[in-house]
């Protein structure tokens, strides 16, 4: 008759779930160990942006350039924040912050005019979809006023 040792399972992998699995694994014929083993499949997912207040809140509109900041939470590198629905070159601060200058072209470009208000968001759009892991989208909107 075989000795068989058996070790009482421990986790042996530090990683965030996206799925679950049983593994059971049959020590010596007799003894079995059953164990969770979790697999990080969202690595590289993007998350979804939040937009909490614009920096200035109100803008004039005959103003030849003016930094807007945007800030919030979740943005990425890849974040572009939105000018009634169209891109402006944005530059990364942090995952809280993001900038773009405004320009006449802006308004020319894109739209907006003394005496209205734009709606401003961010978008963050990652490149490959995993089923159950977020992929970036958009935020809600603020307005940004022009006087």
């Amino acid at each position: 008759m075989r000795s068989c040792l058996i070790h009482p399972c421990k986790p042996f992998a530090p990683f965030r779930i996206a799925c679950i699995a049983t593994l059971t694994l049959l020590l010596c014929g007799w003894s079995t160990c059953t164990a969770m083993v979790d697999f990080n499949s969202c690595q590289g997912s993007m998350p979804q942006p939040h937009i909490a207040s614009l920096s200035p809140s109100a803008i004039p509109g005959d103003a030849t350039s003016i930094l807007l900041a945007v800030n919030g939470s979740e943005f990425v590198p890849q974040s572009q924040i939105m000018w009634n629905g169209s891109a402006l070159q944005t530059t990364f601060m942090d995952s809280s912050h993001l900038e773009a200058t405004i320009t006449q072209q802006t308004f020319e470009s894109f739209g907006g005019s003394v005496g209205s208000s734009v709606q401003v968001s961010v978008r963050s759009q990652g490149s490959v979809a995993v089923s159950g892991c977020p992929n970036g989208g958009n935020s809600a909107t603020l307005a940004l006023v022009i006087n």
